[in-house]
């Protein structure tokens, strides 16, 4: 009976001393009011069905006052969704490291550029960045209407000869990865030509099982995690991904087993240090540095690899799908690019891509209405001051953020009364009302903002000028019929097929 009560005790004071140390925690939560939860698993309950998360987010925005503070296991989670604290956040010095959660990430690919917390990612950022810079990118030209052109025969023969209804995301995925490994690992794959539909339905599965763990607090310790099926998943998608990555760097695993003398290859380092290179052959010279190891270079090109793709061939997607549902925009995108494309079937050119203003347009607008990447989150490593129209709240170190950029985007509050809608001349018009700079964010904006928003710009506009120039495409879905699902990118229930048709 006594050890009962000393164990009890000892229980009690434990459980005090943990509400203690969190106090500051619960002080902010009290000022910014949202959610309470269940004991433990917090809104776990309420957000793990990734088919109802954003939809469930934006009815929490209307009914507590955001941004807010709620909780995912015992995180403390400030949800934001406007673009005054979305500034502060993407500017704070202090917020500049991923949230917590990405670890379920970086445990799964590696630990690159998406998911690395400073001071790795400052060294990893800073020795990467000039793979990505606007010379090189022009040097892609070629490669981008290469791709394009196979992306064409594919329509023409499957769409427009076979007269198929087409699921295209599926043959823009191909094409989009197939530009991602010839300009980052400077090789050929043919996706488009064989079967590689495992490494599609790989990646599918890997950023599904995150998110999965993401909104199942109790599968946050990986005690509990290694003994459950989605770790079994992940161990299976995983195993074919890094298959995948290694083929794609066997050029430079001769470089790393020969790092043992440095002396030997100095000279040819010296030499090719002085001409620009893609991310294969950077990463290269810095391996012969010593400044990156074989694990490093294995980490950034996974995640290189998979967010160029699956971020790219979503925006991507969801611009075709937006112009295949509103034919009059369609036939305006058509009149640009007759005027400043006047041979269809030639390569475009960067002076060309820079002319091309209502391809941006609707583009940005598919990009706000289907943000591709719809909610990001950071986590305060420092106290931060947050400031909100009715006063200044500290949100302690720790705090985990969620920055809702999908629900952001589609606000009325920021946009207007055509928020939900797709119409690139109300929203990215010359007569558009200006707006607050951070209320759209595809790419992210401030110290951390992608490295690779300009490839995908530059990829998206080439791939959309070449389709919509010589193709008319057409859908029966609606707008409001679409179901999406909150992942790392925003996917959708159901792809709804389109036709192709000759112009």
């Amino acid at each position: 009976m006594l050890a009962c009560i000393i164990l009890i005790g000892w229980l009690l004071l434990a459980w005090i001393y943990f509400l203690w140390s969190r106090r500051r925690y619960y002080k902010a939560a009290w000022q910014l009011r949202g959610p309470i939860g269940w004991p433990l698993i917090g809104m776990g309950l309420q957000m793990m069905n990734p088919e109802t998360f954003l939809q469930y987010m934006d009815g929490l925005s209307r009914q507590f006052k955001a941004p807010f503070i709620s909780w995912m296991g015992t995180n403390c989670f400030l949800y934001i969704n406007d673009p005054n604290s979305v500034e502060q956040i993407f500017n704070s010095t202090h917020c500049t490291n991923k949230g917590d959660f990405y670890r379920f990430v970086s445990s799964a690919i590696g630990d690159g550029l998406f998911t690395s917390s400073s001071p790795r990612w400052h060294k990893h950022r800073r020795l990467i960045n000039p793979a990505f810079g606007r010379q090189i990118l022009s040097n892609f030209l070629p490669i981008f209407n290469a791709e394009a052109q196979v992306l064409l025969e594919k329509l023409e023969l499957e769409g427009v000869q076979h007269g198929k209804r087409l699921e295209i995301y599926q043959i823009l995925k191909k094409t989009v990865l197939e530009a991602a490994c010839q300009t980052t690992m400077g090789k050929k794959m043919n996706f488009q030509h064989d079967g590689s539909i495992a490494i599609f339905e790989a990646y599918n599965g890997l950023t599904e099982v995150c998110v999965k763990r993401m909104l199942s607090p109790w599968l946050y310790p990986e005690v509990i995690y290694r003994r459950s099926g989605l770790f079994r998943l992940q161990q299976k998608v995983v195993g074919i991904l890094f298959g995948f990555i290694e083929q794609l760097l066997e050029p430079i695993v001769s470089v790393v087993a020969a790092n043992a003398k440095p002396e030997q290859q100095r000279p040819e380092l010296e030499m090719r240090g002085k001409s620009k290179a893609i991310f294969i052959e950077q990463v290269r010279e810095h391996v012969e540095r010593g400044q990156l190891s074989w694990q490093d270079v294995r980490d950034e090109a996974n995640v290189t690899i998979a967010a160029t793709f699956e971020t790219t061939s979503t925006a991507l997607y969801f611009t075709i799908l937006c112009l295949a549902m509103h034919p009059c925009y369609q036939e305006k995108l058509h009149e640009e690019l007759v005027r400043e494309l006047p041979h269809p079937t030639g390569d475009v050119t960067l002076e060309q891509l820079q002319r091309l203003e209502y391809t941006e347009m609707v583009i940005n607008e598919a990009m706000r209405l289907f943000a591709p990447v719809p909610m990001v989150l950071r986590s305060a490593e420092q106290d931060i001051q947050l400031q909100r129209d009715d006063g200044e709240f500290l949100i302690p170190c720790g705090t985990q953020i969620g920055i809702d950029i999908y629900n952001m985007q589609r606000d009325e509050r920021v946009w207007g009364p055509l928020s939900r809608t797709y119409n690139p001349e109300a929203h990215f018009g010359l007569d558009f009302p200006q707006r607050h700079a951070f209320a759209f964010v595809p790419f992210t904006k401030g110290l951390r903002m992608c490295i690779g928003y300009r490839y995908a710009q530059m990829l998206m506009k080439l791939l959309l000028a070449r389709i919509f120039r010589s193709y008319r495409i057409s859908t029966e879905a609606r707008l409001e019929e679409l179901m999406v699902k909150g992942n790392i990118s925003l996917k959708l229930r159901d792809y709804p097929l389109c036709r192709v048709e000759r112009r």
